[in-house]
C-alpha cells in the first residue's frame, strides 16, 4: 500500500509540472502589446514544458466564446492561414499513454477539452495591413519630453526617437508607444522588451498599431532588362 501510494504522488507531481507550459511570443504580461502578426502563418514559442516520449502538445487559438479557431499540428508551434482578429492562445498537453486522450478539435469549447493539462491562455491579436509605405509618422504627444518608441510585434523596442516618422521600415508588424518625463528610464532600451518598462514612464501606454506591407517586386520581374532593335 506504501508503494502505491508513492507512486500516485510521483506521478501527480510530474503531471503538475506540464502545468507550466507557457505560450510566449508576442503574448506576454506587462503593457499592451497592440497587434503581434499579419495574418498567414504564425509561430509561437513553448517554455517550461515537461519533456518525454509520451509527452504531446497542441496550441490552440480562441475566440472571445472560448470556441478554438485554429490548432497547431501535434507538438507544433506554428499555425497556419490565421485570420484577422483577437485570440487567445493556449497550450493543451497530456500524456499519451493515459488511457483517456483528450478531443481536442477546431469548433469545439476550450471548457469541454479535458483529460489535458493547460497553459494560461494569453492574447494576441492579427491585424491586416494599414500602410503601404516604409515609413509613417505617429501624432505629436503632449507628454513632457516625449520620446517615440517603435516595437515590432513581440514587443522588442526597434527605435526610440524625438521624432514622429519612422523610415525605412520593412514588412512586418510595429507598436508605437510614447515615453514621457525627464531622467533615466531603466529598460527603455533598444533590443529590451516593452514590457520591462514601468507603466509611469509612458504618458501614451496603449500602442498605435501599423502593419506595413510594401509591395515586393519579384526576382523574375525585377531583374536588369535590355531592349535592342534587331536589323535585317
Amino acid at each position: 500500500m506504501k508503494n502505491l501510494i508513492q507512486k500516485y504522488f510521483v506521478t501527480v507531481r510530474a503531471l503538475q509540472i506540464i502545468l507550466f507550459v507557457a505560450v510566449t511570443s508576442a503574448v506576454s504580461l506587462g503593457q499592451n502589446l497592440g497587434c503581434n502578426f499579419k495574418p498567414g502563418t504564425i509561430t509561437l514559442n513553448l517554455t517550461g514544458q515537461s519533456q518525454g516520449t509520451n509527452i504531446v502538445t497542441y496550441i490552440v487559438l480562441v475566440d472571445g466564446g472560448n470556441i478554438i479557431k485554429y490548432k497547431s499540428a501535434l507538438n507544433a508551434t506554428t499555425i497556419d492561414n490565421v485570420a484577422v482578429g483577437s485570440y487567445k492562445a493556449v497550450a493543451i498537453t497530456w500524456d499519451n499513454s493515459q488511457a483517456n486522450a483528450p478531443v481536442v478539435e477546431v469548433g469545439l469549447n476550450l471548457n469541454n477539452v479535458d483529460h489535458c493539462w493547460k497553459s494560461t491562455a494569453v492574447d494576441m491579436s492579427i491585424c491586416d495591413c494599414n500602410t503601404t509605405t516604409n515609413s509613417i509618422t505617429v501624432p505629436i504627444s503632449a507628454g513632457v519630453n516625449p520620446q517615440y518608441v517603435l516595437t515590432n510585434g513581440r514587443g522588442v523596442i526597434q527605435s526610440i526617437q524625438s521624432s514622429t516618422t519612422f523610415s525605412g521600415l520593412t514588412n512586418d508588424v510595429y507598436n508605437v508607444y510614447v515615453a514621457c518625463g525627464i531622467g533615466t528610464k531603466p529598460n527603455l532600451l533598444v533590443g529590451s522588451n516593452i514590457k520591462l518598462v514601468t507603466t509611469s514612464d509612458l504618458c501614451e501606454p496603449i500602442p498605435l498599431p501599423y502593419v506595413v506591407c510594401v509591395a515586393e517586386c519579384a526576382p523574375v520581374i525585377c531583374m536588369p532588362m535590355t531592349v535592342m532593335k534587331l536589323v535585317k
